[in-house]
């Protein structure tokens, strides 16, 4: 989704735009080995739904008319946080599909107009990019393998985890980037099961959380196009989401609460189970280098990869295609440099939170936890329960999650207030909703 974006961003400033793919593009919404995590569940938060729609009008009637979903969020979740069952208010909305969906519809965007006249990129997929062109200490294109050189005015790593840049710039004599690494060692298993003919429990979707250090184990429940639910079970410290059935099974048994388990374990499995684990926090720290070379930069996972199980990292990417955009759009020397240091910037508040919430786990492996990140954690606890009965606190939070808002913003003082007053009147505890029907 980061190159798709950049390379949406660059129709506007070059001339040319290239896509290179390592496999073939599908000609309908399927999995594809480049996508290996678009088996599970994914979210497209506000914030990057609202770049996207603009970088791509009418992408959400396209999604709409496939059978996307939305679900108005948290008012048709049932959401058991940390702190318990959280109240339905109507704070945002979602659009809910299956990955290989939106990555078909932005596609379609990006390789035609609507005359279909001709396409504004050039796609080369099936080819794989072995390194850069190098002019000086600078980039005037990339490597194609044994297929030659690709020169162009500026290259985007867009490669995701796995980009090899590190390696590339050392090749120009630059530095390596400084990185940070926080791994909760948690592991997905997803399926899709069909949603049962009549299923009216008066919610749409499932968010059951683990309550770290205590429990490890979180399952998410949402609808996808087709009449069918995306069921993710994850765990951290190594409680992996298991891909037998019934381990399955008994995995979502063992969450905090058995809503998730009675909803699936008669409802028809539509896809087999997939495991994923490549989950940890990554970051290459480029915006701290004292050199960079002129025609490059590294977008999404390649300089910033979270925990995919807070839903952040396309929204993110959404962001940095802004980013990368308003740098293109100053004509001065040197955007490259700023395109970093602006990318880092708006991913901040998505890794505070993400590694904010993962170095709760005692299995985290990181750097030691610093006394600021304890206290900081023990106030979000007191505001997710405040939010949990609070229409207030609870917008604010959503807002954060959904990078609408950053994390500094839970530190209002209309925020501080009501959590305050919260931890002095704690209210009694939502029932657990019954067993739907």
């Amino acid at each position: 989704m980061a190159g798709l974006l950049a390379a949406r961003v660059l129709t506007a400033h070059f001339e040319r735009v290239t896509l290179v793919e390592r496999d073939p593009f599908p000609t309908e919404p399927v999995f594809r080995p480049g996508v290996p995590q678009s088996p599970h569940l994914h979210v497209l938060w506000t914030r990057g739904r609202e770049i996207v729609e603009a970088l791509l009008p009418g992408l959400e009637d396209t999604l709409r008319t496939a059978g996307a979903e939305e679900v108005r969020v948290p008012a048709d979740v049932l959401w058991l946080t940390s702190a318990g069952w959280r109240e339905r208010f109507d704070v945002t909305r979602l659009l809910t599909f299956s990955r290989p969906l939106l990555d078909w519809a932005v596609r379609n965007r990006l390789t035609g107009p609507p005359d279909g006249a001709r396409k504004p990129i050039d796609i080369l997929d099936g080819h794989r990019v072995t390194g850069l062109v190098p002019r000086g200490r600078d980039v005037a294109g990339v490597v194609l393998g044994d297929e030659g050189e690709l020169h162009a005015d500026l290259v985007v790593d867009a490669t995701g985890r796995g980009s090899r840049a590190p390696e590339w710039l050392a090749r120009l004599g630059h530095p390596a980037p400084p990185e940070t690494r926080v791994d909760p060692l948690l592991g997905y298993a997803s399926r899709c099961y069909a949603i049962p003919p009549g299923f009216a429990p008066g919610w749409k979707a499932l968010y059951i959380q683990a309550d770290p250090p205590a429990t490890r184990r979180t399952g998410g429940l949402f609808p996808q196009e087709g009449g069918r639910w995306i069921c993710s079970l994850s765990g951290a410290g190594r409680d992996y989401g298991p891909a037998e059935e019934t381990a399955f099974l008994e995995f979502a048994k063992g969450l905090r609460s058995p809503v998730l388990y009675e909803a699936i374990r008669d409802a028809e499995p539509l896809t087999p189970i997939v495991a994923f684990r490549r989950t940890a926090n990554h970051r290459r720290h480029y915006d701290r280098l004292p050199s960079w070379p002129r025609g490059f930069v590294v977008t999404g996972d390649a300089a910033c990869a979270f925990n995919p199980i807070y839903g952040q990292g396309m929204s993110v990417a959404a962001v940095a295609a802004l980013t990368l955009d308003r740098c293109l759009r100053d004509a001065r020397p040197g955007f490259e440099r700023r395109f970093q240091r602006g990318a880092a910037r708006s991913a901040a508040g998505a890794w505070l939170v993400a590694t904010g919430e993962d170095l709760r786990y005692r299995e985290t492996v990181a750097a030691p936890v610093r006394l600021r990140t304890r206290a900081i954690n023990a106030y979000v606890d007191e505001v997710v329960a405040t939010a949990n009965v609070d229409p207030l606190v609870c917008e604010r939070l959503v807002h954060v999650l959904a990078l609408m808002a950053a994390p500094t913003s839970l530190f209002a003082p209309a925020v501080l207030a009501r959590v305050a007053a919260n931890r002095v009147r704690r209210p009694a505890p939502i029932p657990m909703p019954t067993r739907p029907s």
